[in-house]
């Protein structure tokens, strides 16, 4: 199934905020569609739809959307929302978000994603891997922090095994990625400074 043709037939709250979000930045930079779509290499009807909260698009599509806005991709998922407290996040009040074509959950510890810190508790299924489609390019410092299961993490040329406990810090703007290993899911604490998720 390819998530990034799914269409659900009512429109999502979260989705149609990121739509509008996603026109508002795209009229800024003075974009039209097909502007947009030929940056991003994602179709105009796919761009309409998403604009209109009907898309549920794929992350790697918001991922070429972000890229082509000049935006972390973060911010489609902040729903405007002021925290009512902006030190304390309590653990029954965390903002989800589930990647659905790649079975991420990420869950922000801190009270939004706009500040100078970003953290994530992310749980990541058995058998995830990003290797073919590699992160890299953005300028952040990160730090993930294996909480539970186990990891093979490549930064560069370099490679990594990584258990509960352990703990990895590079730049990202270098190609990185990882794999869950073995047969249980594996639970990262995900820091960044600046914030590009």
């Amino acid at each position: 199934m390819s998530a990034e043709n799914d269409v659900p037939t009512m429109a999502d709250p979260s989705v149609e905020y990121m739509g509008a979000l996603i026109r508002r930045l795209r009229e800024s930079a003075g974009m039209t569609l097909a502007d947009l779509g030929r940056v991003a290499g994602v179709s105009q009807g796919l761009l309409s739809q998403i604009e209109r909260g009907l898309g549920n698009p794929a992350y790697l599509t918001l991922l070429k959307i972000a890229k082509a806005l000049d935006v972390p991709v973060g911010r489609f998922f902040d729903t405007g929302e002021e925290p009512t407290d902006n030190r304390v996040v309590r653990a029954d009040g965390r903002r989800q978000l589930q990647v659905t074509d790649r079975g991420l959950v990420y869950e922000l510890l801190t009270p939004t994603m706009n500040g100078q810190l970003l953290v994530l508790k992310v749980r990541v299924p058995a058998g995830y891997s990003n290797e073919s489609v590699p992160f890299g390019h953005h300028r952040a410092e990160e730090c993930l922090f294996v909480l539970e299961g186990a990891c093979y993490f490549q930064i560069g040329e370099d490679g990594y095994t990584l258990e509960a406990g352990d703990s990895i810090t590079y730049q990202g703007d270098q190609p990185h990625w990882f794999r869950v290993i073995g047969d249980a899911e594996a639970v990262i604490i995900a820091t960044m400074t600046p914030p590009v998720f």
